[in-house]
């Protein structure tokens, strides 16, 4: 199933209008579109069923129904590993091959950051924060810790970063100024938490540049963004694994950290002082 999501984000830049619309509409709705006709699905995604078959046709496939099949035998694959990996959790309880398993992804995931993020992408965001009037960061849920990190550690050397921390309805104080000059870096992961997506698009009303950390170029914050900074979370588990965006996140603060060489030596000095002070650590 990655091999032909990743065929659909890879064709995404240099597809039509009307192209785009279908590529959308089927990264996200696979599972859906299986069970739709051709009629059906160019009207979930509100284009012509032309455009259905020459997309289909460009992905390899032959027509609609040779890419269905393949789809749904793919789909059942990843539900029939899913199911296997439930069912057999307490046999696999102590054994190394867990740990083995799960840190090939990690690194896997790790090595697809430098063919999926390119350098370019990675140096213009790196100057698109360094030169922020404000830094907004934004992630919730399980992201709320990458965030959290990412805020933590760039207010040391940049001017004004500021964690958007939802949950007591002051959203619209946090954001207050937020304009050209300012850039906000959006953090979702499929399945792409609907209130970072709807806060994403108000802020972009305003005109500041949207920096996205995200998995998918084709994922909701990443259409919005004007810089989009892919990194993988897949592991043979339930639950994502952030070892590769924490791994980019880390490259983006070492970079502007670099950057800003004089700042950044100034306030950590400083901070060390303030740690003596309130004797922050044992030894």
């Amino acid at each position: 199933m990655k091999e032909l999501l990743d065929r659909i984000s890879n064709q995404y830049k240099t597809l039509s209008s009307s192209q785009r619309k279908i590529a959308e509409y089927l990264f996200h709705n696979l599972n859906e579109a299986i069970l739709l006709s051709s009629t059906q699905i160019a009207k979930k995604a509100n284009v012509s069923e032309a455009t259905v078959t020459r997309f289909v046709t460009n992905l390899g496939f032959l027509g609609l129904a040779e890419f269905k099949r393949e789809v749904g035998q793919k789909i059942f694959e990843d539900f029939s590993t899913t199911r296997r990996l439930a069912e057999s959790a307490e046999s696999f309880e102590g054994n190394a091959t867990i740990f083995r398993e799960i840190t090939e992804g990690d690194i896997e995931n790790i090595r697809a950051l430098t063919r999926e993020t390119s350098d370019e992408s990675f140096q213009e965001a790196v100057e698109k924060l360094r030169f922020a009037r404000s830094i907004f960061v934004l992630g919730l849920r399980s992201s709320y810790a990458l965030a959290f990190f990412l805020a933590f550690n760039l207010r040391f050397f940049l001017r004004s970063v500021k964690l958007i921390t939802p949950g007591i309805g002051d959203i619209p104080e946090q954001i207050i100024g937020a304009g050209r000059d300012d850039v906000l870096v959006a953090i979702s992961f499929k399945r792409y938490t609907r209130q970072v997506h709807e806060i994403t698009k108000k802020i972009k009303k305003k005109g500041t540049c949207v920096i996205a950390i995200t998995n998918s170029g084709l994922s909701p914050i990443a259409q919005a963004a004007d810089t989009a900074l892919i990194a993988q979370t897949k592991i043979p588990t339930y639950i994502d694994s952030f070892t590769a965006p924490m791994s980019l996140i880390n490259a983006l603060i070492t970079a502007i950290a670099i950057k800003e060489k004089e700042k950044a030596l100034s306030a950590l000095k400083e901070l060390e002082g303030e740690f003596e002070e309130f004797a922050t650590y044992i030894r």
